[in-house]
């Protein structure tokens, strides 16, 4: 994957490349020396190690219970900041809530501070991130294939990757974005609309938002 953002008329890539053990993601390289690299228990994932120029930057931990993903816990290789950790909770209306909590001598901290998950149809209708502020995203989806469809694994990690949305089967054609206070004061809505082009077999091929002056565009090579 090529990307390129432009910002004031400025312009800028990054490339994504992908190394597979037949469907398990074994890494994804990025030109800026960054890379993730992934570990799997059977056939899932349960560790993804950041590294930065060949130092390990993080390290997550993934466990799991019938199949779901139950937990998330990310340490930094330096620096003091504690372990952080995601817990979810599946709904009987089959949302599904990320709580946050820290790791502070070997205590478990935790927050109010949540991420809703709505889902419909495969996809991730929206995500909700809500604290003292509320930010939700919405998104409207092609019917189209997501090139991580065939990767093993990857769908149960929701879009915890800070790249990508590994669960959704087609892909976003347009994201609504809403900020709003703790009043329920809307104060900020963000719209972004996508072109999207396919392959012969109905894989995406690119995503294109924005103008001249502001673009981003992800070129997708098979």
């Amino acid at each position: 994957m090529v990307e390129t953002t432009v910002e004031n008329g400025k312009s800028g890539s990054l490339d994504f490349t992908f190394t597979y053990d037949g469907n398990k993601l074994k890494q994804i390289s990025l030109s800026d020396a960054s890379k993730f690299v992934y570990t799997y228990t059977g056939e899932v994932i349960t560790k993804v190690e950041e590294f930065k120029s060949s130092e390990l930057q993080s390290t997550d931990v993934y466990t799991y219970e019938a199949g779901k993903l139950v937990s998330k816990l990310t340490t930094r290789a330096f620096g003091s900041t504690p372990p952080q950790k995601l817990t979810f909770v599946y709904n009987a209306n089959g949302t599904v809530n990320a709580n946050y909590s820290e790791i502070i001598n070997k205590q478990e901290i935790k927050y109010d501070a949540t991420r809703l998950y709505t889902f419909a149809n495969g996809n991730i209708l929206s995500t909700e991130y809500i604290d003292a502020v509320r930010e939700k995203s919405t998104n409207t989806f092609d019917d189209k294939k997501s090139p991580f469809t065939n990767i093993t694994g990857v769908k149960l990690l929701l879009d915890l990757d800070d790249n990508f949305d590994f669960y959704s089967a087609n892909n976003a054609v347009k994201n609504v974005t809403v900020e709003t206070d703790g009043s329920g004061k809307v104060i900020e809505t963000v719209t972004v609309t996508n072109t999207n082009k396919y392959n012969a077999n109905s894989f995406i091929t690119e995503v294109f938002s924005g103008d001249a002056k502001d673009s981003f565009k992800l070129e997708i090579t098979y």
